[in-house]
């Protein structure tokens, strides 16, 4: 006997893009903290260094929110 269901799969094609994508920003951010560092350009490090340190801590509690489901 066959059955037809037509509800919607809600799982993500990709389901550790959003982690892939999280670590990528932190490891990109790191390194443009300190080649800007290295050149002299403290308020920009410190910019890109916030900027990646919020998109890293975002990413990371979807993350662990996802998992938990």
């Amino acid at each position: 006997m066959t059955t037809i269901d037509r509800t919607p799969n809600d799982l993500p094609r990709h389901p550790n893009l959003l982690a892939w994508v999280t670590i990528l920003t932190a490891l990109v951010s790191i390194v443009a903290v300190v080649i800007l560092a290295l050149t002299h350009h403290t308020e920009a490090a410190t910019a890109v260094g916030a900027i990646g340190g919020a998109v890293s801590t975002l990413g990371g509690s979807q993350v662990s929110l996802r998992a938990r489901r």
